[in-house]
């Protein structure tokens, strides 16, 4: 299940903002790095609190020492789905950033000769 979360994690995220980026004129790197960001940070703190929720539960309400697997299961899919939606929220960001659109550049302006010519009088 690991393999499947880093290959998000290092390819598809990755990728996916690089192309966003560049169809910006923004840094790739920079978002891409933004993005691996979003979805580790959402991971841990899904984690945490849940880590805290549950040690106040153990010892104020009488909960299970050990987390029993199926808690583990749901907080674990929790925090995969929190990754999935702060990198969607990652995405959106740099879509809302209109592109750079380039426009060809305007003829050059005309160029006028003078011609002197000299009447017969």
């Amino acid at each position: 299940m690991f393999v499947l979360e880093f290959y998000f994690i290092f390819y598809r995220v990755p990728k996916m903002m690089t192309r966003l980026a560049r169809q910006r004129k923004r840094s790739a790197w920079k978002w891409s790095l933004l993005g691996m960001g979003a979805w580790v940070g959402a991971e841990f703190l899904i984690i945490f609190a849940f880590g805290a929720i549950y040690a106040l539960g153990v010892e104020f309400a009488d909960w299970p020492s050990p987390i029993p697997a199926g808690i583990k299961t749901v907080v674990y899919v929790a925090a995969l789905v929190a990754a999935l939606l702060s990198t969607t929220i990652v995405s959106r960001i740099l879509t809302r950033i209109p592109r750079e659109q380039e426009f060809l550049s305007p003829p050059l302006p005309p160029e006028f000769h003078r011609t002197e010519s000299k009447s017969a009088d």
